[in-house]
Order: structure tokens, then C-alpha cells, then sequence
């Protein structure tokens, strides 16, 4: 809440077992629009997530540390290796952090606001 993401995080859980019935949600597909972000995810989640959002015209970003996370990160419009991560999931990123914390990603898409600005 504090970055301003939104409240709707949801926990890998969910995109196994799809909504609860009764739930405002019908089908995982609805789930995944109205999320704004998840947390805890399995590799082949993030993938199709990405994919599903992106084939829908949505931009999207995503931070990981871990080689098994390459091809998400590869296919987000925006990807970000955090510090520590691995050659992986550095190769694959357009952006590589080198100082830890959520707070050099703000800074990171802050500056870049700043840039297309002035474009």
C-alpha cells in the first residue's frame, strides 16, 4: 500500500486452485485483471501471467533474483533483476539493480517518468 500497488495481492495459491466459489471472481482470468500483483508465485504462473496480460494489450514488470524466472522476465516489458540475482536472470532483465530493497525499484521507475518526460 505504501508503494501505491494497489490491494489486491494475492498469494500463488490462487492461480492453482482458481477462485473459491461465491467468490467475486468466476474464472482465474478475471482474477489475474483484477490483481495487482502476486506474491509467492511458481515460475510457469509468472510466464502465463505475463503472457495473458500482455496479449491484452497491459504493460507489465517484473523483478526476480532467480534463473528459473528468465523467461518471465524476458517476456515482461519490463524486467528487473534484483541485486544478487543470477547471471540468468541478469542476462534476461533490462534492468539490473545493484543495491538491495523495494526502494531502488521506486527510485528506478521514478527516473524513468523523468526521462519519457522529457522525450
Amino acid at each position: 500500500r505504501r508503494l501505491g500497488m494497489g490491494d489486491h495481492m494475492y498469494p500463488s495459491k490462487v492461480l492453482k486452485d482458481g477462485p473459491k466459489p461465491g467468490r467475486k471472481f468466476s474464472t482465474l482470468y478475471e482474477m489475474i485483471l483484477d490483481a495487482n500483483g502476486f506474491a509467492g508465485v511458481f515460475p510457469e504462473y509468472k510466464y502465463e501471467i505475463v503472457k495473458r496480460l500482455e496479449g491484452l494489450g497491459h504493460l507489465c514488470a517484473m523483478s526476480t533474483d532467480g534463473a528459473n524466472d528468465a523467461p518471465a522476465l524476458a517476456r515482461a516489458n519490463v524486467g528487473i533483476a534484483v541485486e544478487g540475482a543470477t547471471d540468468a536472470a541478469r542476462g534476461a532483465a533490462n534492468i539490473v539493480l545493484t543495491e538491495p530493497g523495494l526502494s531502488t525499484i521506486v527510485h528506478a521507475i521514478r527516473q524513468s517518468s523523468i526521462v519519457f518526460q522529457r522525450m
